[in-house]
């Protein structure tokens, strides 16, 4: 009964805000280019700090000064930035708000039903989805040319990262044992940057789990390590079991930051780049 009184008491106070907020976003809604821009994920707030000014930006999520998750975390300093509540967002008067498809829903059902005008951005799963995403929020935000410019950026970057002989066979391995399989950005940077993903090729999809006994009996020619977690966290156990220690010891072994490749930026050329590098290493080390 309680959690229902501060759900309606927070209904109320939004209802409220939002009456003497709507007419300044009504204004808003009007211009050609969106004036006070909130972002509520992570991947929006990356594309909305490469395409327009700052102080076009009213709000980032808490994520977008956080350098383990955002490539782009210094240009971020300074900025307001948000939990993706609404009582946080409706004093902003946003003109136009971008969400990622699985973040903050209670909010971003709330703003619309407010009317608020919000543009979801679903994550990508490979570079024309990428490609897709840039454009579609260049539009939304007023810099159709900007948005050109950084998918002309992403394409000569890929188109630099060299090419190998042969695909070595590469296992990513992530916290608590996690690997990226098919329909994943990881995927797509690994296949760019001349390498056979592992999991891909078990049939794994998405983010799943995967068994160490599988990957070392695979024999992989590299092994991508994830990121891990700050202190004693028990997700970083998989990285210390010491039959992974012996194997990686005769495997060539990387990491790529993950702020380079969770999102889709042209910062994912880095990425395949650095895994081309790992990739020669991973040949070299062969017979």
């Amino acid at each position: 009964m309680r959690r229902l009184t501060a759900f309606r008491r927070s209904i109320r106070v939004a209802l409220w805000l939002a009456g003497a907020t709507l007419a300044a976003a009504g204004a808003g809604a009007a211009a050609a280019k969106p004036e006070r821009i909130v972002s509520l994920n992570i991947c929006t707030d990356q594309l909305l700090l490469l395409l327009v000014e700052p102080e076009r930006i009213a709000s980032l999520s808490f994520f977008a000064r956080d350098p383990a998750y955002s490539a782009l975390a210094t240009r971020a300093h300074g900025l307001r930035t948000n939990q993706g509540s609404i009582e946080e967002i409706l004093p902003l008067a946003p003109d136009l708000v971008l969400a990622g498809t699985f973040t903050t829903r209670a909010t971003v059902i709330l703003l619309r039903r407010l009317g608020y005008g919000v543009v979801e951005v679903p994550p990508e799963t490979s570079f024309a989805e990428v490609r897709a995403n840039i454009s579609r929020v260049a539009g939304v935000v007023g810099e159709p040319a900007r948005g050109d410019a950084l998918i002309a950026e992403l394409d000569r970057a890929l188109a630099q990262v060299p090419l190998a002989a042969r695909r070595p066979l590469v296992a990513f391995y992530w916290a608590n044992g996690f690997t990226s399989g098919r329909g994943t950005l990881a995927n797509a940077v690994a296949e760019h940057a001349g390498l056979a993903n592992l999991a891909a090729a078990r049939g794994v999809r998405g983010i799943a789990q995967f068994p160490l006994e599988q990957l070392l009996a695979a024999e992989p020619d590299l092994v991508i390590l994830g990121r891990r977690h700050d202190g004693a966290a028990l997700a970083n156990d998989t990285f210390h079991h010491p039959a992974l220690r012996h194997f990686l010891r005769t495997r060539a072994a990387a990491s790529v930051p993950d702020s380079l490749w969770v999102c889709g930026t042209p910062l994912l050329a880095e990425a395949a780049a650095r895994l081309a590098v790992a990739r020669d290493a991973a040949l070299g080390k062969q017979p």
